[in-house]
């Protein structure tokens, strides 16, 4: 009899669990995919941001500056401490935002999802393109 109580009240803290429960955590630090930065994902107010908190190496021909950012006045800005991920909402299974690309200056919408080997998987679309990039954890 005990067993069956407690089989009906784990059964039920699953069913009416509170939807900030399910969110998956994204918080931590990854690598992007070409080694050359870390990205720490954390809250931000209400939402979670990614900042690049460390250059791992450098791009060959590309200074530590954002040089293609759209905006004159933020082109001589160092690319350590630019926010790449921007308001990510836990939303219908997904993290979801945007993402600035560095490298050509473009902010785009994203989706972000934690892997199941921990890796962060991060998609920027613009219309109807879409490219997945996966940012391994550092450990």
């Amino acid at each position: 009899m005990v067993m069956k109580k407690l089989a009906v009240i784990a059964a039920s803290t699953v069913l009416f669990a509170s939807p900030a429960a399910a969110q998956s955590n994204i918080d931590g630090t990854y690598v992007d995919s070409g080694g050359y930065t870390e990205i720490t994902v954390a809250p931000c107010g209400s939402a979670r941001c990614g900042e690049i908190t460390r250059i791992v190496k450098r791009k060959p021909g590309e200074p530590n500056r954002d040089v293609h950012n759209d905006n004159p006045a933020l082109r001589d800005r160092p690319i350590l401490g630019i926010t790449i991920l921007q308001n990510l909402r836990w939303d219908d299974g997904v993290w979801r935002g945007d993402v600035y690309n560095p490298e050509d200056g473009n902010t785009y919408r994203t989706e972000v999802r934690r892997t199941a080997d921990g890796a962060l998987e991060v998609k920027g679309c613009v219309t109807l393109f879409c490219r997945t990039r996966v940012w391994p954890a550092v450990n």
